[in-house]
């Protein structure tokens, strides 16, 4: 009965927030223009937060999720949840990716981007610190595999909908590895409101953001450290590592519209697809 409740609650704080956030992102002024200069609700992953919220204080008054991963998690969301939001908010478009804000400090500008980067290491390293066979080099490591997971979402927030397929693939993968029943469980909340989210995000009527793209990212690589192998936690990182060395290099975006495949799943289930095909 318990379980029943909780994804009642889900479902309903899905149902409701999505629209209601948008509506409020309005009337308080959080608007943003998106790629083609229409403006738009921005920083709708804040919904992550609404959602999670009750659905975690649930599971652990049921105790159908164990403390210690409702605190890990409640860490990343809304850490990452609120560095990404100021980024969206305050931050300077204009200087992209690592190495861009790293450039700007050496010139003495610190920028909103560099600040969220600390800042969400900071977060994840101590939120991983608490896991099983815990020591300084591997909470070290650990904390970069999360953090990097974060920003791949963010790499791939560009155009509508493609930070959420990814989350989608990589979601799907991952539960293909987990034998617990509350890491299901804690994936629920999330999944299920980037479902509801989803055609919006896909018709351009809400921006997720960096609010948004580096939550859902955050928790996937809790969720990687949680329950899947080192070696395959290793196999990923490695991943991570070079995806982030190829966007320095290399603009995402072109990448994909060259690749046949790659760009017919970029525009699937986009509104006016031929009209999003500008860079």
């Amino acid at each position: 009965m318990s379980k029943l409740f909780y994804l009642f609650l889900i479902v309903m704080s899905a149902a409701v927030v999505v629209p209601c956030w948008s509506k409020f992102a309005r009337h308080a002024g959080l608007i943003a223009r998106n790629y083609r200069g229409q403006a738009i609700p921005q920083s709708m992953g804040l919904i992550f937060i609404f959602t999670y919220l009750p659905a975690a204080l649930w599971a652990l008054i049921s105790q159908l999720i164990t403390s210690g991963l409702i605190r890990r998690t409640f860490m990343i969301t809304i850490g990452l949840g609120i560095l990404g939001f100021i980024d969206d908010f305050w931050g300077a478009s204009q200087v992209k990716g690592l190495r861009g804000h790293f450039s700007s400090l050496l010139k003495g500008k610190i920028t909103t981007g560099l600040l969220k980067a600390i800042g969400g290491y900071i977060i994840c390293f101590l939120a991983v610190k608490s896991l099983p066979d815990s020591n300084l080099p591997l909470n070290i490591w650990r904390a970069a595999l999360v953090a990097l997971t974060a920003n791949l979402l963010n790499l791939f927030d560009l155009r509508p909908g493609r930070a959420l397929k990814v989350f989608f693939l990589l979601s799907i993968l991952f539960l293909q590895q987990i034998q617990s029943e509350e890491m299901i469980l804690l994936l629920f909340p999330f999944l299920f409101t980037a479902l509801v989210f989803f055609p919006w995000d896909l018709a351009g009527k809400g921006m997720l953001g960096d609010s948004g793209a580096n939550l859902l990212g955050g928790v996937l690589g809790l969720m990687a450290l949680e329950s899947t192998s080192f070696w395959l936690q290793f196999s990923f990182f490695c991943l991570l590592l070079f995806v982030h060395f190829l966007t320095e290099k290399v603009s995402l975006t072109q990448m994909i519209k060259r690749n046949r495949l790659l760009s017919f799943l970029d525009n699937l289930g986009r509104q006016h697809k031929g009209r999003f095909q500008e860079d």
